[in-house]
Formats: C-alpha cells, sequence, structure tokens
C-alpha cells in the first residue's frame, strides 16, 4: 500500500548512482536536509498529538560509524513530551508500499546507531519500503539518556541487594539532573512513537517488532490500530505475562527441547537437564569463584543459569551451552564459563550514553511495566532450575526497590485485541520468550498466524534466512505460511 503523504525522493537517485565518496555525502547531506524541512515542516513548525505539543523535526549527523550505502539516510531528531527522540529513516530506491517502524528490543536499546544492519547487505524490505528507526524514550541516542556509567560490570554478583551502590548512584544522578526514570514506559514510548508518526507525515505504517519491541508493538496496536497496516511479532512479549510464573517452566521446556536434538544427534550423551540441574545444586551451596580475563567473577547457581540462558538464546548458543553444561558437570567450571563468557563479556564493556543497553531505561521499563504483573511465588522449588530462576526474580525486587519506580498505568497490562493482520514468530529453543507467549497473544487477535520452529532460538528474524524472509514476505505480500510452519 503506497502513502501518498510521503515524500518523493525519486529525483535524488541519480545523483546516489553518479556520486561518490565526501563530496557525495556532503552534497546529499544539504539536499536531504532542505527537501525533508520542505516536506515534513511546510508551513507547520508544530503539531499537537492529543494534548502533546510535537515539533517538526530537526535535520542531524546520523550517530555511529558511516555506512556505506547507494540509498539516502537521513537522521533527525523530534521532540516529544519530556523528550528528545533519535530517528533514522532509510529510503529505499523506488518505495511503492507503506513504509515499516522497527521496534527495538530492550528495554533500554537502540535501533539508529545499529542502520549498518539493515544496510550492510541491504534488507530486502528496503526494496519496497522505506524503513524507520527510532531510539525509544531513555536509551540509543534520544535524550535524556538513561544510561548509567556507574553502574560498571564487575560479574554476576553486582545483581545481589549488596551491590546495589551503583544502582542508587545513577539514580540520584538522574533525578537529581531533572530526569525522572519513570516517565519512561510502555505507554509513553507508544505514544511517542504515534508522534514520529504524525510529524513525519506517515498516514499507515508497518510495525515489525522484536522481542521486548513487541510489547510496543502491541500497544501501539492498541492506541493506533487505524494507522497500522499490519504487524510482523518476532519472539512476542504478552502484556498481562507474569515471568516469574512464565519463565522457569519456559526455561525448562527450550532446554528440553535441546536436550531432544542434541541427545539425537548424539552431542550430548548424558542430556542436558540432568546434568544442569547436578551443577546448579553444586553451586547453590558452593558459589566458585571463575577467572574471565582480568575479573574475578563468583558464580552462584543464579548466575550460572542466567548466563546460559543469555547463551541459549544467541544463534550459536545451542552448541555452546551443551558444551558448556557437559564441563561444568564434570567440575571444570572455568572452561565451562569460557564457553559462555563470549557471549556474556559484553554485559558491561560500555556504558557511555548511545551504547546497546540504557541500564536506567532497562531498570524503568522493567519495574514500572512489568514487575506489578509478577506474583514472585515460587513455581516448583523441589527443580534446582526453577530455584536459580527464583533467585533471579529476588534479585530484581532488590533493584527496583533501590530505584524506587512506581507502577505504570495497568491498563498497559492487560491483552490487545485487533483485526490487523499479524504475524507471529517463535522458537522453541527460546529461553527468554517462550514459545507458547505466541498463542497467549494470539488468542486475542482476529487475523493472525503463529509461525512455530524447533530449530529458532530468540529473535530469529535477525539471523535466520527463513525467519527473515518470511517477515519480508509477509510485509510486502500480507502472505503467511499455513499450518504453523516455518516451510522454508
Amino acid at each position: 500500500m503506497s502513502d501518498p503523504r510521503r515524500p518523493d525522493w525519486s529525483y535524488l537517485r541519480p545523483m546516489v548512482s553518479t556520486l561518490s565518496g565526501p563530496a557525495a555525502a556532503s552534497l546529499l547531506g544539504v539536499i536531504t536536509a532542505v527537501l525533508l524541512t520542505l516536506s515534513l515542516v511546510g508551513c507547520a513548525p508544530e503539531e499537537s498529538v492529543g494534548d502533546r505539543p510535537v515539533t517538526a523535526p530537526t535535520n542531524i549527523d546520523c550517530p555511529g560509524e558511516p555506512v556505506p550505502t547507494e540509498l539516502t539516510v537521513t537522521c533527525h531528531r523530534i521532540e516529544v513530551d519530556g523528550a528528545s527522540l533519535a530517528v533514522a529513516v532509510l529510503h529505499g530506491p523506488d518505495p511503492d508500499r507503506a513504509p515499516v517502524l522497527f521496534l527495538h528490543g530492550g528495554p533500554g536499546g537502540r535501533a539508529v546507531a545499529d542502520r549498518d544492519r539493515w544496510l550492510a547487505p541491504r534488507s530486502e524490505l528496503l526494496a519496497n519500503h522505506d524503513v524507520v528507526l527510532v531510539d525509544q524514550r531513555g536509551g540509543g541516542n534520544s535524550t535524556p539518556s538513561l544510561d548509567c556509567p556507574e553502574m560498571e560490570y564487575r560479574g554476576p554478583e553486582d545483581n545481589a541487594p549488596e551491590g546495589l551502590a551503583e544502582d542508587r548512584a545513577c539514580r540520584n544522578r538522574l533525578v537529581s539532573a531533572g530526569f525522572e526514570p519513570s516517565t519512561v514506559t510502555v505507554g509513553r514510548i507508544a505514544a511517542d512513537l504515534v508522534a514520529v508518526r504524525r510529524v513525519l507525515a506517515i498516514d499507515r505504517w508497518h510495525l515489525y517488532g522484536v522481542s521486548y519491541g513487541t510489547r510496543i508493538a502491541l500497544e501501539l496496536l492498541r492506541i493506533d490500530d487505524a494507522a497500522i497496516v499490519s504487524l510482523a511479532l518476532d519472539s512476542v512479549v504478552p502484556p498481562d505475562a507474569d515471568e516469574t510464573a512464565d519463565l522457569p517452566d519456559g526455561i525448562v521446556a527450550a532446554l528440553a527441547k535441546l536436550e531432544d536434538r542434541c541427545t539425537d544427534d548424539g552431542s550430548c550423551p548424558v542430556g542436558v537437564l540432568e546434568p544442569l540441574r547436578r551443577t546448579l545444586d553444586r553451586l547453590a551451596r558452593d558459589p566458585t569463584v571463575v577467572q574471565i580475563d582480568a575479573r574475578s567473577l563468583t558464580f552462584d547457581d543464579t548466575a550460572f543459569l542466567a548466563a546460559s540462558v543469555r547463551t541459549l538464546s544467541r544463534p550459536g548458543g545451542p552448541v555452546a551451552l551443551t558444551e558448556a553444561i557437559a564441563l561444568a558437570d564434570t567440575g571444570r567450571l572455568a572452561e565451562a564459563v569460557d564457553r559462555l563468557a563470549p557471549v556474556d563479556a559484553s554485559a558491561g564493556t560500555s556504558r557511555s550514553a548511545g551504547d546497546a543497553l540504557s541500564e536506567g531505561a532497562w531498570v524503568a521499563v522493567t519495574c514500572g511495566d512489568q514487575r506489578p504483573g509478577m506474583a514472585f511465588k515460587p513455581t516448583d522449588l523441589d527443580d534446582p532450575v526453577h530455584r536459580a530462576e527464583h533467585g533471579r526474580w529476588s534479585e530484581l525486587r532488590a533493584r527496583c526497590a533501590a530505584w524506587k519506580i512506581p507502577s505504570s498505568d495497568p491498563a498497559t497490562r492487560t491483552p490487545v485485541r485487533s483485526a490487523v493482520p499479524t504475524l507471529i514468530l517463535a522458537g522453541e529453543l527460546d529461553p527468554i520468550t517462550p514459545a507458547r507467549w505466541a498463542e497467549t497473544v494470539a488468542r486475542w487477535l482476529d487475523d493472525v498466524e503463529v509461525v512455530v520452529s524447533p530449530r529458532w532460538t530468540h529473535a530469529p528474524s535477525t539471523w535466520n534466512p527463513c525467519a527473515t524472509h518470511l517477515v519480508t514476505q509477509f510485509l510486502d505480500t500480507g502472505d503467511r505460511p499455513t499450518g504453523g510452519s516455518a516451510n522454508c
């Protein structure tokens, strides 16, 4: 579906193909800034979105490393109530269908500085669509930033209540500067994106959300349904999920699926779950210090399970985790952690504004939007996996208490009903957003297809060619596989 209000960039394309290097970038930057100002601003310097004033976009240099591309890429700031959002528009060579808004994961993630994921190599979506990237309130290059340089990661023990001095220091700094973390909520982020759509003169767009981005997509569906052409949800998070009740079973289910796979191919002759349970039991009784690079990290059962979950959620995670569990079960914990460390080492390597995770935004949403829906009741204390996961939720309660985040609007924690065409992808190996959450969301949607694969872990459309193709095909044509199978 074409959007008659989208600016026409066709006469810029000959310049893109005939110019290169700094001269091309400079000339295109000037022309693009002028055209966006004329086409998007017109004669109205400010627009009202509901009762929230929204000013026209300001053109800026794109943050991060330059990305070589023949496409026109423009970056902007859009002022909304209490925040300045970083926005990038990736202009397709000949878009004849509605734009796509990509909703990044997190909470506290980013999209604008990671535009290379769309441009090198070029996403198939850009053949027929412009793609809009937005750093959500509090994260990425949006301001105010809720990044926390105080929270330098020293190890898994940092989550313990006595290790939260850095959390309190970050919160106090933000509040003293006039930035209230509790303003970063699912509801506010969704309202911001409605403002972005209107300021960019987009009547209707497609939504493509991944992981936590699906939570924002569903809230947009709740408040701006008429402006959404279709909705692709990868690794969906239900608004009404109780993670403390659902995730222990979800982790066990993903590990059981991994065990089925690796016992079939002979790569884990003693299985996965029982060796992991033995390791967790041992670490619960006797936490162990492991040297990683220059860091000494203490691993108890909760820390080892958290590292295992993060590892399994990554594309190469199933193989790495199988090896790590086998090593840990035979007492070779340092070697086991070394298998997990490449996945987890980035947890604290960058704490500057604009980095891949805004810690304050993560805490604000987790504590304000998600914690109120959590029961925090132990699910099965006879299972070491459940016990270790319950330990993580106990640590979260302490963190939320340190940040003093109030509960957000409870209306955002209710199921979303809609007839907008929707595609949901889920992986049976995903321990972060369990595959059964897809059906939890789907039961409220009138026009939905759920596709589940035993080969996928978390966020498959960001790394698996089949899943990527399914999303592109759906957003391009509306076609979806039937019967719940990927068939590719």
